[in-house]
C-alpha cells in the first residue's frame, strides 16, 4: 500500500463527515484511513461507525492520549509507505494526496513535506510555509517548518530513526517538537500551493489556551534540543518572532530584541546548526515585519526601532502617521 492516513479524532463530530468525504473522495486512491478516537465524548466514535468504506480503519482509544499521542497510535498501525496526516475538523483539496505522494516518490532525499492551507475566513487568507529544506530549517526555533494538517511523512525514516509523539509532550505545540527530532534526520520540502482547508475558531486546540506560557515551555524545549542558550531576559522577547508580545513593548524590549537577533546570528555562525545565510534572511524578516506591530503601541518603542536600526521609509512614516492619528492605546498586550 502507498500510503497511510492517520486522522486523530477527539470531539469533531460537528465536522468529522466533511472532513472524511474530503479523504476518501481524493483524486489518489492507494491509501488507508486509520481514524484514532481519543476517547471522545461526543458522538465522533459512531459517525466514525458508520462510514462504510473498506478503507476505513477504526481505532478507539480507552483514554484520551492528546493529540499526538493518538497520531502516534496510528502511525504505529500503518502500513502505507507514506503517512499523511489529517485533522478532523479540516477539508482536504481533491490532488493534496497526489501531489505530495508524486513529491515523495520523485525526490527520495524527501523525507516530510507538506504546502500552504488556506483558512476558512472571510476572506480566506492563505497561510504560506517555506519550500526549500535551508529555508524550512532556519526558522525552526521561530515555529513549524511544516503544516502539520497537510504534511507528510516517509515512513522508513520515522522507523529507521525512531521518530515518535511522547505522551508525556505537551497537547499543543507537539508538532513542532515532532518536527525538530524529525529535521534533525531528514530533507523537508513544501509545495507552493495551498492542500487543505483549514477551519480556524474554537474547534483548535489551541483556543482559549495561554499562548505566552504555552510558548515558554516549546521555547525552552526546541532551543535546548537545537542547542541554543536561552535566558529568562531572551525568552521574554523571543516571543516578538511571532510578534506576540506578553507585555506591552517598550523602547527597552525593542532594544532587547534587537540585541537578540543579532545573539541568535552570532551562536549560528559558531555552532553551524542552519544555514547561515537562510538564518539570516529569517532574522532580517523578522526585524522588519516587527515595525508595523509597534504604532499601536505609541512613539516611544515605534522610535525605539529606528534607534536599534530599523530602516525608515516615507510607506513607513505614512503607516506611523495614520496609525498614530486613530490609535487608542492597547490596555492589554497584543495578542497575534
Amino acid at each position: 500500500m502507498k500510503a497511510s492516513v492517520v486522522l486523530p479524532v477527539y470531539n469533531k463530530a460537528p465536522w468529522l463527515l466533511e472532513c472524511i468525504h474530503s479523504i476518501l473522495s481524493q483524486s489518489f486512491a492507494d491509501f488507508e484511513l486509520i481514524a484514532v478516537d481519543d476517547a471522545s465524548t461526543d458522538e465522533s466514535l459512531s459517525l466514525l461507525k458508520k462510514v462504510s468504506d473498506p478503507r476505513l480503519r477504526i481505532i478507539a482509544l480507552e483514554r484520551n492520549v492528546g493529540p499526538g499521542g493518538a497520531a502516534q497510535r496510528g502511525i504505529d498501525a500503518a502500513v502505507g509507505e507514506y503517512i499523511l496526516r489529517a485533522d478532523a475538523d479540516d477539508v482536504m483539496l481533491p490532488e493534496r494526496f497526489a501531489r505530495q505522494v508524486a513529491l515523495l516518490d520523485r525526490e527520495p532525499e524527501i523525507g516530510a513535506c507538506s504546502g500552504h492551507i488556506q483558512l476558512m475566513t472571510d476572506p480566506p487568507v492563505l497561510h504560506r510555509v517555506e519550500l526549500e529544506d535551508v529555508d524550512c530549517k532556519a526558522g525552526m526555533l521561530f515555529g513549524v517548518p511544516l503544516n502539520q494538517p497537510a504534511s507528510a511523512y516517509r515512513r522508513s525514516v520515522l522507523v529507521e530513526h525512531d521518530i515518535r509523539f511522547q505522551d508525556d509532550w505537551p497537547h499543543y505545540g507537539e508538532d513542532w517538537m515532532y518536527q525538530v527530532h524529525l529535521s534533525e534526520v531528514t530533507r523537508f520540502k513544501n509545495l507552493d500551493e495551498p492542500l487543505i482547508l483549514y477551519r480556524k475558531g474554537g474547534m483548535n486546540i489551541s483556543h482559549g489556551r495561554d499562548r505566552g506560557a504555552d510558548l515558554d515551555v516549546l521555547y525552552r524545549y526546541i532551543f535546548d534540543r537545537l542547542g541554543f542558550p536561552i535566558s529568562d531576559a531572551e525568552l521574554e522577547v523571543q516571543p516578538y518572532t511571532v510578534r506576540f508580545f506578553k507585555d506591552v513593548p517598550t523602547a527597552e524590549h525593542i532594544k532587547r530584541y534587537r540585541a537578540w537577533l543579532d545573539r541568535l546570528s552570532d551562536l549560528n555562525l559558531t555552532r553551524a546548526v542552519f544555514d547561515q545565510d537562510a538564518f539570516q534572511r529569517r532574522l532580517d524578516r523578522m526585524w522588519s515585519e516587527l515595525y508595523h506591530h509597534l504604532p499601536a503601541y505609541g512613539m516611544s518603542p515605534t522610535m525605539a526601532y529606528f534607534k536599534a536600526g530599523g530602516k525608515w521609509s516615507w510607506s513607513r512614516a505614512y503607516y506611523l502617521l495614520a496609525t498614530m492619528m486613530h490609535r487608542e492605546r492597547p490596555d492589554t498586550p497584543a495578542r497575534n
